[in-house]
Formats: structure tokens, sequence, C-alpha cells
């Protein structure tokens, strides 16, 4: 029978048996799940490792626990994907945390792009999405949600990292024809909102590829794709080439 998987802080995982004083977890596992002393469990520490527990006691406002067994997580990608989504509406951008969570995205840089037509979102929200996705999918780690930057300054500072970028355009090179390295350890995906990326935003790109800045603007093909699919689409095709 398949565990229900948690995420809680690592520190309260010391010794043979945990306290975990979380009211909303607390609810999850006894109102929601209804689960009772003696089911086990698994715990996750957000840093790779899982515990298999079995509850001891729950309350309104924490939740007990003995654990049996720890484990390292190995179902995390060795392909560390930064996904830098620009800004669209709210339960699309939602659906992009969740959906590129669940396919091994390691972390999310939101970006205010020239063309975005929302300029925020509800983070805590978006945290809670990537939580259960992350739960649902058996996977080690939370995806990361870092502030909102502007693309400019997102798209200069991935450049001075040791990371490829990919800047997804309906005008770039193929996919496919992209020369990677034979180990490639990290990518930084960039996506447009609706309508794309602007010209003033590609130029940008091409001026520092001149300058030797490992940026490759691409197409994923002869199809437009959604502002919300184009990153889930190119981290699956990149994430089962590695």
């Amino acid at each position: 029978m398949k565990l229900h998987r948690f995420f809680i802080p690592p520190q309260f995982i010391s010794g043979r048996y945990a306290r975990i004083p979380d009211p909303d977890l607390a609810k999850q596992i006894g109102r929601v799940l209804r689960l009772s002393p003696g089911d086990m469990l698994i715990l996750l520490d957000g840093d790779g490792f899982e515990y298999t527990a079995r509850l001891e006691k729950v309350s309104a406002r924490e939740v007990h626990v003995e654990i049996m067994k720890r484990q390292w997580n190995d179902k995390e990608p060795e392909l560390k994907i930064a996904l830098y989504q620009s800004l669209i509406k709210k339960d699309k951008i939602e659906w992009v945390f969740e959906k590129c969570t669940e396919v091994g995205v390691t972390n999310f840089h939101p970006v205010l792009s020239e063309r975005s037509e929302k300029l925020r979102f509800n983070v805590l929200r978006a945290e809670k999405v990537v939580k259960e996705a992350a739960e649902q999918s058996e996977r080690g780690i939370k995806p990361e949600i870092l502030e909102i930057e502007e693309f400019g300054r997102a798209l200069r500072r991935g450049a001075a990292s040791e990371a490829m970028i990919l800047i997804l355009h309906p005008e770039g090179s193929s996919l496919e024809r992209v020369t990677f390295p034979k180990k490639l350890l990290a990518v930084n995906i960039f996506v447009g909102p609706e309508g794309g990326f602007s010209d003033a935003e590609i130029d940008l790109a091409r001026e520092l590829i001149k300058n030797g800045a490992p940026i490759s603007i691409v197409s994923l093909g002869p199809r437009i794709l959604r502002a919300e699919t184009a990153g889930l689409v190119a981290s699956a095709i990149l994430l089962n080439r590695n």
C-alpha cells in the first residue's frame, strides 16, 4: 500500500521518536486523512532523506511518530533545471509550479517581462501547491520559489553562472540542434508570458550571446505552445535525454 508522504522541518526529526508541533499537519493526518495510531507514513526532511514512521499520537496541534527507517530518496534527477517563468495568470502559473514540480524542476524564478499581464502572485499558495505536488510525485526535495525578478536582471545574472541558458522563442533554432555538454548538470530555461518575449528582450539575449554568454535561443517545434506548457515540455525533454 502506498504510504502518505509529508514534508516537515528537519529539526523535528531527532532520534527514534519525533514530536512535530504543526497544527496544519495534525489536521491533515487526523481529520482529513483519518490516520490513527499504528498507521505508517513517510516523513521528508527536504534535504533528500525520507523516514518511514509509525504514527503514535495525533492531537489538534501536534503529531507524534516513531521513526522506523531512514533512507535516501533516489528519485531526484541529476540535471538541475531552474525554470525562469514569466508571470502569467494566477491559475496558470500555479499549474506551471505544480506540473513542473512533478516532472522534476529544481527551482522556480518568477520573471517580470515586458508583456507580463500580472505583476505578482500569491507566494504562500504557490508554495503549498509545490509542496503537495512534491509529496504526490514522491520527490525528496521541495522546489524553491524565488523572488520575482525583472527579465534583464535575471538573464544577466543567469549568464554569469555556469549553467546553460535556453530562451524559448518561436523563431529560435530547433532544440534538437543545440550542442549540449556531454554531461549536462544545470540548465536555466526562460519562458515568456502570453505573447512571448518582446523584441527588445530577445535583442538583449543576442547581445549577451555576442559577448560569450552560454545562451541559446531555441524553438520547441513548428507549433506554438502556450506560456504555461512551454516550460513543462522543455523540462521533460531535457530530463529524459540526460
